[in-house]
């Protein structure tokens, strides 16, 4: 399966994928783009979906669906699916609530590695807020995400890299594989792998013991992976 990446707003990136000429665009607020491309390119857009029900992933699906024949599948039904086929291609869905209650990430292969587009479950770089207020649930699910190969390919729901990588530097400054992290930025294509991610990530490094002295210094539990992991969303 191919993935383009498109930028919409401030910070928002949309995601095409397709197998043959059949596509699917998620959170496809780079409407006219996408439409334009699949004209050049000879791609029937088929469907539209979204990695959760947040305003500033569907703007584009209104657009999407009024000018060309797609049909709009929500996050719950991709979830009741578990499979899109695309081509010969498979897109798996799997729900991670937590950031919201309707949260999902997809997984596909590129031909190259598996990859994840993860909405605003996980960043490249840090995790999304937890709007839901349920830090179990949410922990719960990145650890689905975190089980996936370390050479897994992380396609995220907004590009905060310079943000990102500015509380690394306050969190963790002597992180020593911090500086070739912040090499791999392309503001054309953004996308890093997990096994980078578990080396700088501090939002899902909850059992990396060069976190603890930080750790301590924020009156939280710390005994068990879940209370390391919610006492560095204190700060998050």
């Amino acid at each position: 399966m191919n993935i383009q990446q498109f930028r919409y707003g401030d910070t928002n990136l949309a995601y095409l994928l397709w197998d043959g000429i059949e596509a699917v665009a998620v959170d496809g607020g780079a409407a006219d783009e996408i439409i334009s491309f699949c004209g050049e390119n000879g791609l029937n857009l088929a469907y539209v979906t979204n990695t959760h029900g947040h305003s500033d992933h569907t703007p584009g699906n209104e657009h999407l669906l009024s000018g060309t024949s797609a049909s709009l599948i929500s996050p719950e039904e991709m979830c009741e699916m578990k499979v899109l086929p695309l081509g010969s291609s498979r897109l798996e869905a799997f729900p991670t609530p937590g950031h919201t209650n309707d949260s999902i990430c997809f997984y596909f292969n590129d031909g190259d590695s598996g990859c994840l587009v993860t909405g605003d479950t996980l960043f490249n770089g840090t995790v999304g807020n937890c709007y839901t207020k349920n830090y179990e649930l949410y922990f719960s699910s990145l650890q689905k995400v975190l089980r996936f190969p370390s050479e897994t390919k992380i396609y995220a729901g907004h590009d905060i890299f310079d943000y990102t990588t500015g509380v690394m530097d306050k969190i963790d400054p002597d992180n020593p594989f911090l500086a070739e992290y912040k090499s791999l930025y392309s503001k054309d294509h953004l996308v890093t792998a997990l096994g980078q991610e578990l080396k700088v990530n501090p939002f899902i490094r909850y059992n990396d013991k060069t976190l603890d002295a930080y750790r301590s210094g924020l009156g939280m539990p710390l005994k068990t992976e879940y209370e390391r992991w919610r006492a560095m969303m204190s700060v998050h």
